[in-house]
């Protein structure tokens, strides 16, 4: 009989598979879990040299993964860049305020980078306000959906925006009735001034990349898919890996024909993604790729089938909405699938979403399944008709953010879509209901935080988790707490091919597992967002402790 290292008794410990399953013990040895049960089967597993660690009835999970968390670059804006305040009331005085300090405490930094500003300012936002604040330096803050940004007239001129500068294609140079840029520039705008912002220094990601395994540990999260990742970002990951210092297990979906947020030609991306191997680690696997398919409904770069409100159908074309074509979309596909890298494609509205499954169904056809589980990131539009091709064609449905729940930025989409059709939003369970794999991604950190608690309560409630309201937004697509979760686990485990060894307290298993203060289903679902972590462990070994409560003890 094999001795554990270490035994875990007097818990709660869900195991998620099979369903509903709780255990009061696990046994572990060399990081993998030894035997999973009671606390008198586990006696046969304990010797002299055993750590016995007595759980005093706190509930155990496995860790959880996000799977859409751009997480070197959340942690490079949480410690280097200006964050602006985010969620409900924010306003433009506020927002100024936060810029005015920041400016003033970095008074060294060349260039002000930030942002996070919301959708409902749009009209308010102005050069000028930022030239009042520094008209000597660059100042540049990008939206919530990182497709926009408002600049200071340093920055138009720096980048040579002016009032002859036309359009680029796929993005907008907002002017005034003077034909002057205003300083805010949509999508693919961004790109004119890319070019001219400063490197971060490699010290500094580093410093980011350092910082970020106890962050998001300290959410109970042990796994993540980095939606949009480049080499600088693999050599940060990579570094970590090779020093013991990358505590969570990674996907990287490596850019493909993207335009987004670098420079980087397209010819650097795809020899990237042929070159991916030699970036692979234990716990890095770089088999995977990112495309975008649309923008964001919020300014009207979401490809939907029917028009915004108040446009006309007649002059309206979604295929002018994409930001690829159908056709070369499924080519890549193709090729891509039988290169055995999985694709995620970037869909907000129900047009991109088709073209998207248009474009797996492509590959099932000209490969059959490659098993490879290609996804929909988003998903905030789904036609009816295309709920169930999601199961019939393996493709993952990735649902990020987390608003779904009434709140301003649910207004807003009311305003822009109608509200039946906003009221449609997220339609998760509807997916969920038949068969197909689903999944959560935080969208850190275009959302203020991967905090996994707040989407896991929504996502049962469908209700906003900061006031006390009784208003749901679309209940038919609430989740049981025992489904949901899977989306935070077992499911999220199936689309990173970990699902043999992660995703489930299971014997033979890592294990990667969370001690939370308090039973998630003995519990109001309104409190589920209040769940703190005491512990997470990964491979056995605490990776996190939490300093505000009494530890563990053997």
């Amino acid at each position: 009989m094999a001795t554990a290292d270490k035994v875990f008794v007097n818990g709660k410990i869900y195991c998620i598979e099979p369903r509903n399953k709780c255990v009061e013990a696990v046994a572990i040895k060399d990081g993998k879990y030894l035997a999973v049960g009671t606390e008198k089967e586990m006696e046969d597993f304990v010797s002299s040299v055993t750590e016995v660690v007595d759980l005093e009835g706190k509930t155990v999970l496995p860790g959880f993964h996000d799977m859409h968390t751009h997480a070197i670059n959340g942690a490079y804006k949480q410690i280097f860049e200006c964050s602006l305040p985010e969620g409900q009331g924010i306003t433009l005085d506020l927002i100024l305020n936060v810029i005015r300090e920041y400016v003033k405490d970095h008074p060294d930094f060349k260039w002000i980078t930030g942002g996070n500003w919301p959708f409902h300012l749009l009209s308010q936002l102005h050069k000028e306000l930022l030239d009042q604040i520094d008209s000597t330096r660059p100042i540049i803050l990008i939206d919530f959906s990182t497709h926009n940004a408002w600049v200071n007239s340093k920055t138009l001129e720096i980048a040579g925006i002016d009032s002859t500068t036309p359009d680029p294609e796929g993005g907008q140079i907002i002017k005034d009735d003077q034909g002057e840029p205003t300083g805010v520039l949509l999508e693919n705008a961004l790109n004119l001034i890319q070019p001219h912002i400063p490197e971060r220094k490699k010290e500094d990601i580093y410093k980011a990349g350092e910082w970020l395994s106890e962050y998001l540990n300290s959410f109970g999260i042990t796994a993540i898919k980095d939606p949009a990742v480049y080499e600088e970002l693999l050599d940060v990951y990579v570094s970590l890996a090779k020093r013991n210092k990358l505590h969570f297990r990674l996907a990287t979906h490596l850019l493909w024909k993207c335009d987004y947020g670098n420079a980087i030609p397209y010819e650097q991306q795809i020899e990237l993604v042929y070159n991916r191997d030699k970036y692979k680690h234990d716990r890095i696997n770089t088999n995977y790729a990112k495309m975008f398919l649309d923008g964001v409904p919020a300014f009207k770069t979401g490809a939907f089938l029917e028009p915004y409100a108040g446009d006309k159908k007649e002059n309206y074309d979604w295929k002018k909405m994409l930001l690829v074509d159908p056709e070369e979309l499924k080519e890549d596909l193709v090729k891509l699938d039988k290169e055995g890298v999985t694709v995620k494609m970037h869909a907000t509205g129900d047009a991109a979403v088709r073209i998207g499954l248009d474009a797996i169904q492509a590959a099932r056809e000209q490969n059959g399944y490659s098993g490879l589980l290609h996804e929909i990131a988003h998903n905030g539009w789904v036609h009816r008709e295309d709920i169930v091709r999601f199961k019939k064609l393996h493709a993952v449905a990735e649902f990020s953010p987390m608003f779904w729940y009434p709140s301003v930025f649910h207004k807003q989409k009311e305003t822009i879509l109608g509200k039946e059709r906003a009221d449609r939003t997220y339609p998760i369970r509807s997916i969920q209901q038949t068969g197909a794999n689903v999944v959560r991604g935080s969208d850190w950190p275009i959302v203020p935080t991967p905090d996994p608690w707040v989407a896991l309560e929504t996502m049962v409630t469908r209700q906003n988790p900061y006031i006390d309201s009784s208003e749901i937004l679309n209940p038919d697509e609430k989740l049981k707490l025992e489904e949901a979760i899977e989306l935070f686990t077992i499911n999220a485990a199936k689309t990173m091919s970990l699902e043999h060894v992660a995703g489930s307290i299971e014997t033979g298993k890592f294990a990667d597992m969370i001690v939370i203060d308090r039973d998630l289903f003995n519990i109001s679902s309104k409190d589920i967002s209040n769940v703190k972590v005491l512990e997470t462990l990964v491979e056995g070994e605490v990776v996190y402790e939490s300093k505000g409560e009494k530890s563990l003890e053997a």
